[in-house]
């Protein structure tokens, strides 16, 4: 049987595998005809989507710098002082103002190498520009010089031109021109000239992080004047023949976008991807490397091997993967269960994964850590009962023969004329009589105050008379209802760690009254030495204990912790201390009553 199961699985491995190798090779051949055209395709969608981005953010810069002309050519200001003969110097100075404060305002300031106006007659000059400086002087004698061919029509984007009047022939002398009529709004005459000398930064800046391989350029067309661009230098290069192709590889993101095939000036083909800039007649094109695409098809035919080699290691895989991922992890379940029933609940990691039975392993553990945790809470529960008979067990002494004990005290201290002894012993019976009575748990505020004085009359004879308790008790709150043995804690910590350890007398102040909001607030202040703020810490963190034989189980943690179980949130104890100087503990109550 065993036998017959493994030829079975090498069977359909063998079909599964045949099935794919031949699907893969015959996909493959397919492919690899078809790739050329493909991968050509993908390359020029791919220069179309690049160009298209840069092509957006310079057609927005013109746009600013048409917006800046459209100012010029009619702004009232500027047509009036062209078109009047008897325009003065302040009259210039305040439209140079203007004309600067827009210039100044252009989100394209920064590329404006000259920006001139005159007018027709070059009799008045306006000069704004980054070269105003690194050059001669625009005066009315020169500037004709920038405009060698008036015809009075709109100048395109057409030329890379050099500044006429720059000092020298570095990146700055150079720029795309544009010169343009200006109009008077009224009869349509041209009353002057606006020349534009821009940098070719503008094109530059936008492809500092544009990718051109060593086969390929990328060109920049003016009209009919094609230069490609080197880092930030313009070289003039004729294109030959250039054509729009209609193959199926001339697919556009737009109308703006075309493939055009021609010749460089070495008489290499080349195939080209131009994109329009607006509506101007500027253009970026970028030639389809020849070396991406040899590389990427030599690229595909070592794919094609290397998936013919994966094929044959993906059977090895399978059979492995499918004894690991399955049969394994099935064998740990199956032995972890085994052991769950041998009584051994410890966590075990080895059957938990990422997958199906990875999250039944997980489960199993959950469920062990679960009946462990159930196991041990139930014995911390039983010995937890065991202990509370214990202590109902202690406490079944009849406190009524140690009472009638201390009150035969009380009876022959008074024959004998011993007051303390005789007011220590009924203070103390009377405070053994408060803890042995009855189980009520909350007590009114006034009983609890009692239980205080019997416990202070007897530390007062302990300490000498050298202790004094002083209280202010309002009369609407003795009826308030308290946890039972809460004060005597904070009392008792007040005399053995607040005054005593000073060495001198000292008094204990209890205070009761009612806070705005009808709750009690109950303080008990010493002037001992005071408590540091990293104690107050240890103390509501439960790593400080009441160190009193009588109360031991009844230490300030305790206390606050019963309030709140009681009376819950906010109710309870809060500390604040001057070293040195004082320690005051408040308990906030709420304000009913016990009738």
């Amino acid at each position: 049987m065993k036998k017959r199961r493994k030829t079975i699985k090498s069977k359909i491995l063998l079909v599964t595998l045949s099935f794919t190798f031949v699907i893969t090779v015959l996909v493959s051949f397919i492919s690899f005809y078809l790739y050329q055209a493909f991968m050509e395709k993908k390359l020029i969608q791919s220069t179309e989507f690049n160009l298209q981005l840069i092509s957006g953010t310079i057609s927005q810069n013109i746009a600013y710098l048409d917006t800046l002309c459209d100012w010029c050519r009619s702004d009232d200001g500027m047509l009036s002082f062209l078109r009047d003969p008897d325009s003065t110097s302040g009259d210039a100075l305040k439209i140079y103002n203007s004309l600067s404060a827009e210039y100044q305002r252009n989100r394209t300031g920064e590329y404006i190498q000259r920006l001139i106006i005159t007018d027709t007659k070059f009799t008045k000059v306006l000069q704004v520009g980054k070269n105003a400086g690194f050059s001669d002087p625009v005066t009315v004698y020169n500037v004709n010089r920038y405009f060698p061919k008036i015809d009075n029509r709109v100048h395109a984007w057409e030329d890379i031109q050099k500044d006429p009047l720059a000092w020298d022939d570095g990146a700055t002398a150079y720029g795309i021109s544009v010169i343009r009529p200006i109009y008077y709004s009224l009869d349509n005459e041209v009353v002057g000239y606006l020349y534009l000398l821009v940098s070719t930064d503008l094109i530059t800046d936008q492809l500092k992080d544009y990718k051109v391989e060593s086969d390929s350029s990328l060109y920049l067309t003016l009209g009919r004047n094609n230069y490609v661009i080197q880092s930030s230098r313009f070289r003039k290069e004729t294109l030959a023949g250039l054509r729009k192709s209609t193959g199926s590889a001339a697919g556009s993101l737009s109308s703006s976008m075309d493939v055009l095939t021609g010749q460089s000036g070495n008489g290499l083909p080349k195939t080209l991807v131009r994109c329009k800039i607006g509506n101007t007649d500027m253009a970026l094109s970028n030639s389809i490397s020849n070396k991406d695409l040899e590389s990427q098809r030599i690229a595909f035919f070592f794919l094609v091997i290397l998936i013919g080699f994966c094929i044959i290691a993906l059977g090895i895989l399978i059979v492995v993967f499918l004894n690991k991922t399955i049969t394994a992890p099935v064998l740990k379940i199956q032995a972890r269960i085994q052991s769950i029933a041998k009584g051994d609940f410890s966590y075990d990691p080895n059957i938990e994964g990422d997958n199906e039975l990875g999250e039944i392993g997980h489960g199993i553990n959950n469920l062990s850590r679960n009946v462990n945790t159930l196991m041990e809470k139930r014995l911390a529960d039983e010995k937890k009962r065991q202990d509370m008979e214990y202590q109902l067990l202690q406490s079944q002494i009849s406190p009524h023969f140690l009472y009638n004990a201390l009150n035969s005290i009380k009876w022959m201290a008074t024959i004998q004329g011993s007051v303390g002894i005789a007011n220590m012993t009924t203070s103390l019976a009377r405070l053994l009589k408060n803890i042995a009575k009855g189980t009520q748990k909350i007590i009114p505020l006034s009983s609890e105050i009692q239980l205080i004085d019997d416990y202070f009359l007897i530390q007062k004879y302990r300490f000498g008379g050298s202790i004094t308790l002083k209280k202010e008790i309002a009369d609407d709150v003795k009826d308030s209802a308290i946890p039972k043995f809460t004060l005597q804690p904070l009392v008792e910590n007040a005399i053995y760690h607040g005054i005593e350890p000073k060495g001198g007398a000292g008094t204990v102040e209890l205070k009761a009254d009612r806070t705005e909001n009808g709750d009690v607030a109950v303080t008990v202040t010493d002037d001992g030495v005071g408590i540091e703020k990293e104690r107050i810490d240890e103390i509501f963190s439960g790593k400080e204990t009441c160190r009193s034989r009588l109360f031991k189980q009844i230490g300030i943690l305790n206390v606050d912790k019963r309030i709140q179980y009681e009376f819950g949130h906010p109710y309870g104890l809060t500390i604040t201390s001057r070293p040195g100087v004082s320690t005051k503990v408040t308990i906030l109550l709420p304000g009913n009553r016990i009738t």
